[in-house]
């Protein structure tokens, strides 16, 4: 693929706007309204989640994935996904995959956010999707694009697995955009 042909697919894959979403971390879902925005200025990706009876959560992922790291622990919007993993006994290797799940986003959204189609990510199209995968130490991360109109993909999901954990995603971030800014 051409180098112009990734950046506009690239450019395709919604993740600023509001619409209907869920995050999955392995059999816990919860569906969500939301909105979200990258605020170049501020070098971040807000993320606000309305979920049914838990309330309105929200997200400031830093664009800058080594920022990212220092606070990923501090999430309330991870805090809440936490909770439902009881005394599992690989809980700490969940809570650990749902980090990583963050950084990639991170170091993702940094490259959604300048336009650049980032080198480390092999893209494939099959059947009407748009794939972006980046794999590195047993653990791949998934952008998986699908549904497109004329300017952008009407659903992106955002998985993360890990060899160790599962051969199913470990963490599943689904949105449904029904507005999309460009």
């Amino acid at each position: 693929m051409t180098p112009e042909i990734l950046k506009k697919e690239l450019k395709k894959i919604c993740v600023e706007g509001s619409g209907k979403g869920r995050v999955e971390l392995m059999s816990i879902k919860h569906t969500f309204d939301y909105e979200s925005e990258i605020d170049k200025k501020k070098n971040l990706f807000n993320l606000v989640c309305d979920f049914p009876i838990v309330g309105e959560k929200s997200l400031a992922l830093s664009l800058n994935p080594d920022v990212a790291k220092r606070s990923i622990k501090n999430f309330e919007f991870t805090d809440a996904l936490k909770e439902h993993l009881g005394e599992r006994p690989d809980a700490p290797k969940i809570v650990k995959a749902l980090e990583d799940f963050f950084l990639y986003l991170s170091d993702f959204l940094k490259h959604k956010s300048t336009g650049v189609y980032p080198k480390n990510y092999t893209p494939t199209f099959k059947d009407g999707h748009f794939f972006m995968e980046r794999t590195m130490n047993g653990t791949r991360f998934l952008v998986d694009s699908f549904q497109s109109n004329e300017t952008y993909y009407e659903r992106v999901q955002l998985k993360l697995f890990v060899k160790e954990l599962s051969n199913d995603a470990i963490v599943t971030l689904f949105l449904v955009p029904q507005t999309c800014e460009k």
